[in-house]
């Protein structure tokens, strides 16, 4: 069955265009952005190790890299007729964000012989968990707790457990 059958509600005929969401959603539309902003938030800063952390071939890590430059993620460090390295900006910090809810899905749902990476809050010394919650009330969210209000998309709830 076609996404565009008329069958569907009319919020499912097409991608929704120009809202927040799909741009965050576009990017990081390929297979290794969000693995080169986890390389660079965890340390990796010249071409070869975010090379070795990635596993890219490299003419995609270079044309990514461009990309992500391009779009303000990350920021070339200057060096001598090429980068000395490369850096998150301010941008790509805030993305890298979105790694961490991620691993902690990976975390849920993983195999479970899977190695966990721990991640620590040097602040106070224990784990980190990513949650989120509610920015006004401070509740974390449950399923049935979001709706949407959008010109681009039919009102409605949000079925998601963060």
């Amino acid at each position: 069955m076609s996404n565009l059958d008329d069958s569907k509600p009319s919020s499912l005929k097409s991608k929704p265009l120009g809202d927040s969401l799909t741009f965050a959603l576009a990017a990081v539309d390929d297979r290794w952005s969000l693995h080169i902003v986890r390389a660079l938030a965890f340390g990796a800063a010249r071409y070869t190790a975010i090379l070795r952390a990635v596993g890219s071939p490299r003419d995609v890590l270079a044309a990514r890299l461009r990309s992500l430059t391009d779009a303000g993620v990350v920021r070339a460090v200057p060096g001598e007729g090429r980068p000395a390295g490369y850096e998150l900006t301010s941008k790509g910090r805030d993305l890298a964000q979105v790694i961490l809810v991620l691993k902690k899905w990976g975390d849920l749902y993983g195999d479970p012989d899977m190695q966990r990476l721990e991640i620590f809050h040097d602040d106070c010394g224990h784990e980190f968990v990513a949650e989120l919650h509610c920015r006004a009330c401070g509740r974390g969210l449950v399923p049935g707790s979001l709706s949407t209000a959008s010109e681009t998309e039919a009102p409605g709830r949000l079925d998601v457990n963060l």
